[in-house]
This record gives C-alpha cells, sequence and structure tokens, in this order.
C-alpha cells in the first residue's frame, strides 16, 4: 500500500468562504396588520357556580384581566379582529385568613396555531383555496 505523505495532504485541504451579510429586519408589519381592523372584543370570565372558591366555597373577586391573543377571523369578504381577553379571580376570604393568596384564571379556548393571528375559519378558507386551485391545475392537465 502507498502511504500518503504530509505534503500530500495538505495540497487536498479544503479552503472555506465566509460569506457575511446584513439585512434589515422587518419591524411592525403585525401589529399594522392588526390595527386596520376595529377590535371585537371577547371576554373569558367565570360565571355563576364556577366563580366560587374551590378550598373555602366563597365567592371570588376579580382582581384584573389580560389580553391573551389577537386573531383574525375570515367572514366571506370580510376580516374582523377578535381580541380574547382573559379575567383573573381571587378569593378575598382566603386572603383574609392569611392562607395563601387564591387565584383563578378564566378557561382561554386554545388558539389553532400558536402564535399566528389566523382564526379556525382563515386556515379552513386558506386550505379551501389552496385545494380549489390545485383541483382547477388538475383538470386543465386532463
Amino acid at each position: 500500500m502507498e502511504e500518503i505523505t504530509q505534503e500530500e495532504t495538505s495540497e487536498t485541504a479544503v479552503e472555506v468562504e465566509t460569506i457575511t451579510y446584513t439585512r434589515k429586519k422587518a419591524q411592525g408589519k403585525r401589529q399594522d396588520i392588526l390595527e386596520q381592523f376595529t377590535p371585537e372584543l371577547v371576554h373569558h370570565e367565570l360565571l355563576g357556580k364556577a366563580c366560587v372558591c374551590p378550598e373555602c366555597q366563597h365567592t371570588l373577586k376579580e382582581i384584573g384581566s389580560c389580553l391573551k391573543r389577537k386573531e383574525l377571523v375570515f367572514i366571506p369578504a370580510q376580516l374582523k379582529r377578535v381580541d380574547h381577553i382573559q379575567h383573573a379571580y381571587k378569593c378575598p376570604h382566603c386572603s383574609e385568613n392569611g392562607t395563601n393568596d387564591k387565584i383563578i384564571k378564566a378557561p382561554v379556548p386554545k388558539a389553532p396555531l400558536n402564535h399566528s393571528l389566523g382564526s379556525s375559519t382563515i386556515i379552513a378558507h386558506t386550505i379551501y383555496q389552496k385545494y380549489q386551485l390545485k383541483s382547477a391545475e388538475l383538470s386543465t392537465r386532463s
């Protein structure tokens, strides 16, 4: 067998090329899209028997609310923005007695796609449009 010397291996070394570039980061596009539409607020609150402390059975007092997500809803030939607001409640009886503060938040339905503006209606409409486009392409080929 033939041995490879040090000189032969250095000749076959691969050259490494470093490419650097800068690009402008798109800022505020999501906010610009949302600002075009007037919001429709959907409040997720605890009502009736759900608004009772599970430990001491006293009525919960609302302590605040927060905006959980914004989504765009597609109604044929119309888009609207829906803001989901989650309300939080605290039991004043448990707080006064020195036990731990019992904070309960109203449940909010999960988004179909995390970190997306799309609601189920937009996703369904997009899938339907893609299906129509694909079937139209297939019918023109035949």
